[in-house]
Order: structure tokens, then sequence, then C-alpha cells
């Protein structure tokens, strides 16, 4: 697994925010995927990257519920609407990218979690998902950038 590490640069996003539990997050995402992208054209957003999906308080059990984020950057933020807009601000993350059906972004987030803990750096506790590439949940041609920000 390559680990790289990465500068990503400020964002204005349109996100939904909810409380879940693991086995949730793809009937949620069905959801409100649609919905965000809905509200982002009905206010005037250009979607100016791929989806991404924040895990904050998540440590991999299924049964532990844990805020989500799922949002796509936009070019402004106009207007009011069901969703909120949220600047995010630049920062360094470690990061992979991960190719495949969604059953095994679980393993693979076991697996690169270690290896960025081994790295030595001060990581936040929040795991962040790319959607650079989607097909569909079986695919195996999904490219999805996992992503861990570091503290300061």
């Amino acid at each position: 697994m390559q680990i790289e590490r990465k500068r990503i640069p400020a964002s204005t996003a349109i996100e939904a925010v909810t409380t879940l539990t693991i086995p949730d997050v793809p009937a949620y995402a069905e959801k409100i995927i649609p919905m965000l992208l809905a509200e982002a054209e009905s206010r005037g957003m250009a979607v100016t990257g791929p989806c991404v999906f924040t895990y904050e308080g998540c440590d991999g059990s299924p049964d532990r519920a844990f805020t989500m984020k799922v949002g796509f950057p936009v070019d402004a933020c106009r207007g009011q609407g069901a969703f909120a807009c949220a600047e995010v601000a630049a920062h360094e993350c470690l990061s992979t990218v991960y190719r495949g059906a969604m059953k095994g972004i679980g393993p693979a987030w076991s697996a690169f979690t270690p290896l960025a803990l081994q790295r030595g750096e001060a990581l936040q506790p929040i795991g962040r998902e790319v959607y650079l590439e989607w097909i569909d949940e079986g695919s195996a041609d999904n490219q999805v950038e996992l992503q861990i920000p570091l503290q300061g």
C-alpha cells in the first residue's frame, strides 16, 4: 500500500451532516447524494470536484454511532436551502487510493490506518473518502482516495 503525504487546498462545500453507524452509510449515501446535487444546481453552485465522505469519531466498529458529512466542493456558496455550506481549511493529510468494490473499503481502512500511525505523525481522528471514480457498489473499477488529516 502506497501512502502519500499531500496538501489539500481550501475549499467551499455543500454538505449534509448526520449521525449514523457504518451499516447505515450505503442507504444514507444513496438518498442524500442526489439531494445535494439537486440543491447545488438549484442554488446556482457549480460542483468543482468529487463527492467526499468525512467520518468523525468512527473507530470502525459497526455498532458505534459517529458523525458523517457527505459533501461536494462548489465554486461558491449561494442562497439558502436544506443543506449548509462549509469552509474546508487547507490542510496536510496522509492518503492512499483504494480500488475496488465497497465491500473491501473497510479492510482497506484497516490496513491504511496502522501504516499511517507507524509514520509517527500526529493524525486527526477523522477519515475522509474522496470518490475519484464511482461506478457502483460492486465495481472493481471504483477509485476512492482514503485520507487522514494531520494535526496542525
